[in-house]
């Protein structure tokens, strides 16, 4: 059994214990560290340079330094690290952010256990990951008015095989996942995936992902 290891950033000791007792009641799941802010996260983080965890679990808001700064600290250092970033409701103006600094996931702090557990998975086998309160909340960022101006303009850039891979990627399937969704393979999944990149002008699938939720090019 595949088990993956896990490190948690918060500064609010409840939920911090909290959610490292709902991890470790994964078998697969195996917390190996509790901070309480992002300067933590780094030291421990070069503690276990040698065998990083699979995955960082981290608040945005923290003292001494906060998510976002750790976050690209972290990645700055660890390229291939996994971190997921934990948000409230109505922070989406930071997730952008968190994205550009290299976080792969994002997750509301009142996330189930089952799609925690689902969000790691995906994010450790090289997935981005947005739990659906935070899909319709950054949705909800863009007036309604203007979802046909973005659309008429921006769907000329792409086929309509891209633009149904785009909305598979931003609700969270695989490429394995889209390539048996649309019977194609993982390979033309990730080429669709290379040129929407390309034609977003975005960075990473992440900030693709922003980006189509935010010009209203797929619907949640």
């Amino acid at each position: 059994m595949n088990i993956y290891t896990i490190l948690i950033a918060d500064d609010h000791p409840i939920f911090l214990k909290g959610l490292s007792m709902m991890l470790n009641e994964v078998s697969e799941f195996k917390v190996i560290g509790e901070v309480n802010n992002g300067k933590e996260m780094l030291d421990i983080l070069d503690r276990y340079s040698d065998s990083l965890p699979d995955v960082v679990l981290t608040d945005i808001k923290m003292p001494e330094m906060d998510g976002i700064e750790a976050t690209r600290r972290a990645i700055e250092r660890y390229p291939t690290l996994n971190i997921i970033a934990l948000t409230m409701f109505g922070e989406h103006k930071y997730l952008k952010m968190m994205a550009e600094a290299g976080a792969k996931g994002f997750l509301q702090k009142s996330v189930t256990r089952d799609e925690l557990e689902k969000a790691i998975k995906s994010v450790c086998n090289g997935n981005a990951y947005f739990s659906s309160e935070i899909l319709t909340d950054l949705a909800s960022v863009i007036p309604k008015k203007e979802k046909s101006i973005f659309v008429e303009k921006l769907n000329e850039r792409f086929t309509p095989r891209e633009l149904k891979v785009l909305k598979l990627i931003v609700h969270g399937l695989s490429s394995q996942e889209i390539a048996d969704q649309m019977f194609i393979s993982p390979r033309t999944v990730e080429g669709h995936r290379s040129n929407l990149i390309g034609k977003t002008g975005t960075k990473n699938v992440v900030d693709l992902a922003i980006y189509a939720i935010r010009n209203h090019l797929v619907e949640i």
